[in-house]
């Protein structure tokens, strides 16, 4: 063969490698079908293996949690008793004397509840074997964060919303125990009802006249936090006035319109329905709440605990991370919960 049929010859193939190559997506799998043409056999052996690229962590998004557990109110005991005594009736206000005329005592009612202690934890387990052979990833320190996310997602979830597990469930986290703002005594958790044509006339701004007009009933401390979703966020900063400017360019000019000190996304609240026995569909569209008028209580040795045991009969590591927690509000009328009843 001329020097010049071979020059043909070699233009030939790599044409033919690359058309073939996109069919089959993949220049690799291309050269190894046309390996014999160019007499190297399974020249897949001399191709550099795959290279892990750093592990990936798919979950939903937590960055609402390190925000409300930050700021909670924590507490050096589990159990805890909140007194109240409520003095605004109009029957213990102070009154005139007139001479000769008995004085009248006034009586106030004592208010009391207690919250108890409960245990949330998670467990894991990995062979040895997998251990030893995992030369490339530090396995068993990844697997302890993961643990220590998904409990403080679930301790943060139970706070707010509840773990949303049914009552029958024997995983459920107790409600009496980590008491969730949404469904809060209305002492603690005022219910604020949207107009019932929001949603259908898709008029957010309801939403803002809402809040502000029943910012009077919280009485919480200081300036609260507005956890609520980013649907509601959007739509928020997507409104209009009558000339089609938006009303809350930013999302400044959004919280102090909202008097909140913050605007936090929260996933779990998408779609959210508060439970109720009124037979209606209670859609939340917020919760304002200041994190520190929530007590998070645990007695000494019950904030947190890693545990590691190795199992003989099954050569495998076993973990557990568990805390001891009880959870409440504890100033009255400390949270808005913004809902649409259908």
């Amino acid at each position: 063969m001329s020097e010049e049929n071979k020059q043909i010859t070699d233009g030939e193939l790599k044409h033919s490698i690359f058309n073939e190559a996109k069919k089959l997506g993949s220049l690799k799998d291309s050269v190894i079908q046309h390996a014999g043409t160019y007499g190297i056999n399974q020249i897949e052996e001399l191709l550099p293996d795959h290279k892990a690229m750093p592990v990936q962590t798919i979950n939903n998004e937590v960055e609402w949690v390190n925000k409300l557990l930050s700021k909670v109110h924590k507490s050096p005991f589990a159990r805890v008793k909140s007194l109240f005594v409520d003095i605004t009736d109009a029957t213990l206000r102070a009154k005139g004397y007139v001479k000769g005329k008995e004085k009248k005592e006034h009586v106030f009612e004592l208010l009391k509840r207690t919250t108890e202690p409960t245990t949330i934890y998670t467990k894991q387990k990995l062979d040895r074997d997998d251990i030893i052979d995992v030369t490339d990833f530090p396995i068993v320190t990844w697997i302890k964060q993961e643990m220590e996310q998904k409990l403080n997602e679930e301790l943060a979830r139970a706070i707010l919303i509840g773990d949303g597990r049914s009552n029958v469930d024997e995983d459920k986290i107790d409600e009496e125990c980590i008491r969730p703002v949404v469904s809060d005594d209305d002492f603690y958790s005022v219910k604020v009802e949207l107009p019932a044509d929001m949603i259908t006339n898709n008029d957010y701004n309801e939403f803002v006249k809402t809040v502000v007009k029943n910012r009077k009933k919280y009485k919480g401390s200081g300036s609260p936090i507005l956890f609520t979703t980013e649907d509601v966020i959007a739509e928020l900063l997507l409104t209009e006035d009558s000339m089609g400017r938006l009303l809350y360019a930013t999302m400044e000019s959004l919280k102090s319109a909202l008097r909140v000190s913050d605007i936090v996304p929260v996933q779990d609240l998408e779609g959210f329905v508060r439970p109720t026995s009124d037979g209606k569909t209670h859609t939340v569209y917020g919760i304002l709440v200041n994190p520190v008028d929530y007590s998070l209580g645990a007695d000494k040795g019950g904030e947190k605990g890693l545990f590691d045991d190795f199992d003989i009969d099954y050569n495998q590591y076993k973990y557990l991370l568990e805390t001891r927690r009880s959870g409440a509000l504890i100033k009255p009328f400390s949270a808005l919960v913004i809902e649409h009843v259908q």
